[in-house]
């Protein structure tokens, strides 16, 4: 090959290496200042291999058209892949928009073309002397992030104690996004979870079970912990501190193998801080997907809106699906022997946008009238479609849609409970399926969740199943916390004595005691409560402030962040469609229930 060709050639990969290796530092210390940022351990080597691949397909094709058209391509194959590498590195500066980070990397990619071109034999030069430096640079960077976040999970890992003899395994399951009320099991007219109903004819089903949060992290924190999220340290941007101690800490220093396998990367992985206990805790995948969506190039043009409506594909990049989940946690299971094991496993396929796979796409309806194209996830992100009101086509479009992704991943945790049936184990392990947070499809205005704290975001299914343990078929009708699970779980493994979770266990429940958990002589309180998301709309109900919302004498108590009250019948009124706050008759339960909050959760002043 003619020097001037090999450098022409050669040129972009270089520059390929020196951006990813100035996008890897990039991500480095924007990833210590937001911890909660979706993004793999592995993103060190990921971003500069998504980034060269991306170079590699560009120079390839040029090359490949230049010697069929028999074109001098030279400034082509410099200018495309150059703008390319630049604007992976502009769009990571805060506050630019996209497209005058296009502009400008287009404009920068010109001008180095043509400096290039111009001086071939000192590029040449420059790529020669400098390749080797640049890549010691890279490895030396790499290894120090690669060490420090090491070092960071392995501080977590200490000896495990032996287990009481006999002691069962525990399999926790959450369904990310799972409300009740969509559910064959709690009244739902359509089938859409028969195995899990099926599930809870060998246990408990707990009708009324209320999350402690509309949202995914503060949710797990408090069933991990047995704290309310306003004790916990966690938040939008703020993973969980070491404060109090985790279920799967107390279980692995009573001898448990632990493991976590979660598929909702952002509010549930490792950076978190809920993997604190976990012997294995597997977050991000490595795959094509995940490799892709670790470049801040990709992901910036999978991501964006017109792209993605003109390809009618809204899925998530690198989305983790219930099968791979499935199959990392029973090879996981399956070689675990001589100890009892806690694993945990997050789902997240009933996640918007509702994307489930064939032929469940089309089991409640007849499927998405444009592809894979999901107006919901339009309307929550896409700021040039606003939050303008759905008609009735659309959300029932995306309730046909979340009702398929319900049976998809119905389908496939049954395939999990039958492959540990066949292997024997699932006589001897404690089953637990509930969900973190529900789901509101415009009941109150407002979709998905996190934004309100009304009844359909934090009615969740609750099924616990321990042979011999639970009777079989029962079914609780008193309105429970999931606060109390860490309480309950250590209740029915039998390992109450030195227990560091407040709270009470369900278990009296179906022992007998009508009255519901209790912490001393007082019911364990059902509370709920969040704080405003970034960057939410003004209007959202959690915009005005923190909110909270308290079960007290047969009423559901919502208080605003503006102090603004709701008050609702909570078992005649499920969908809270009628305020009660307004009427005189009802103006001393409404004192009673503020004062009751009051004790629990003080207002905090803007």
């Amino acid at each position: 090959m003619h020097t001037s060709t090999r450098t022409i050639k050669v040129f972009p990969f270089w520059l390929a290496l020196v951006g990813s290796f100035i996008e890897v530092l990039i991500l480095y210390f924007k990833r210590q200042q937001q911890p909660l940022m979706v993004l793999s351990p592995d993103y060190v080597w990921m971003a500069p291999m998504a980034l060269l691949a991306v170079v590699a397909l560009v120079v390839g094709t040029l090359s490949v058209l230049a010697r069929l058209s028999r074109l001098s391509l030279a400034g082509a194959i410099l200018l495309v892949p150059s703008t390319l590498v630049a604007l992976d590195v502009l769009v990571l500066i805060p506050g630019l928009a996209h497209y005058a980070a296009a502009l400008l990397a287009l404009g920068i990619a010109a001008q180095l073309t043509r400096v290039v071109l111009s001086h071939q034999d000192a590029a040449g030069r420059l790529v020669r002397r400098s390749i080797l430096p640049v890549a010691i640079a890279f490895i030396l960077a790499g290894g120090f992030i690669r060490s420090s976040m090491q070092s960071e999970t392995d501080s977590r890992i200490e000896a495990a104690a032996t287990s009481p003899a006999g002691s069962p395994n525990l399999l926790l399951i959450t369904l990310d996004t799972v409300r009740a009320g969509n559910l064959d099991a709690y009244g739902y007219a359509r089938p859409t979870m028969p195995r899990m109903a099926q599930l809870a004819e060998r246990g408990v089903l707990f009708d009324q079970a209320l999350s402690t949060a509309p949202w995914t992290l503060p949710s797990h924190a408090s069933m991990f912990t047995g704290r309310w999220p306003h004790e916990l340290s966690v938040g939008h941007e703020a993973a969980l501190d070491p404060a109090y101690p985790t279920l799967a800490e107390y279980l692995r220093d009573h001898g448990y193998a632990t493991a976590g396998f979660v598929a909702n990367l952002k509010y549930v992985g490792a950076a978190t801080g809920l993997d604190r206990g976990f012997d294995r805790y597997e977050d991000y995948p490595r795959s094509i997907g995940q490799v892709a969506s670790n470049s801040t190039l990709v992901r910036t043009v999978a991501n964006n809106f017109r792209l993605r409506r003109l390809l009618e594909n809204d899925q998530h990049l690198g989305r983790v699906t219930a099968e791979d989940l499935n199959a990392r946690a029973m090879d996981w299971m399956s070689r675990q022997s001589g100890r009892p094991f806690f694993a945990f496993i997050n789902y997240f396929d009933a996640h918007e946008p509702y994307l489930p796979p064939a032929p469940f796409d089309q089991q409640f309806g007849p499927g998405r009238r444009q592809g894979r194209h999901s107006p919901l996830h339009h309307w929550l992100w896409n700021p040039s479609v606003g939050h303008r009101p759905m008609d009735d086509q659309v959300k029932q479009e995306e309730i046909d849609a979340y009702d398929g992704a319900l049976a998809y991943l119905d389908a496939q945790v049954g395939r999990l409970l039958d492959d540990l049936e066949r292997r024997g184990l699932l006589d001897s392990t404690v089953v637990v399926v509930t969900s973190d947070h529900g789901e509101e499809f415009g009941e109150h205005g407002v979709y998905e969740h996190g934004y309100s704290l009304y009844k359909p975001g934090v009615h969740v299914p609750l099924i616990v199943v321990a042979p011999g343990r639970t009777p079989a078929g029962s079914r609780v009708a008193t309105p429970v916390s999931l606060r109390d699970l860490a309480a309950t779980i250590v209740d029915v493994l039998g390992l109450t004595d030195g227990a560091p979770f407040p709270g009470g266990s369900l278990g009296g429940l179906w022992r007998g005691n009508t009255t519901g958990a209790s912490v001393g002589n007082e019911p364990s309180p059902l509370l709920s409560e969040v704080s405003p998301s970034p960057q939410q709309p003004d209007w959202f109900p959690s915009s005005r402030g923190e909110m909270g919302a308290l079960v007290h004498q047969q009423l559901r108590y919502i208080r605003n962040g503006d102090g603004r009250e709701e008050l609702y019948d909570f078992a005649g009124d499920p969908w809270e469609q009628e305020d009660l706050a307004g009427l005189p008759e009802w103006q001393q339960a409404l004192a009673d229930a503020r004062a009751a909050l009051d004790r629990l959760l003080p207002v905090k002043r803007r």
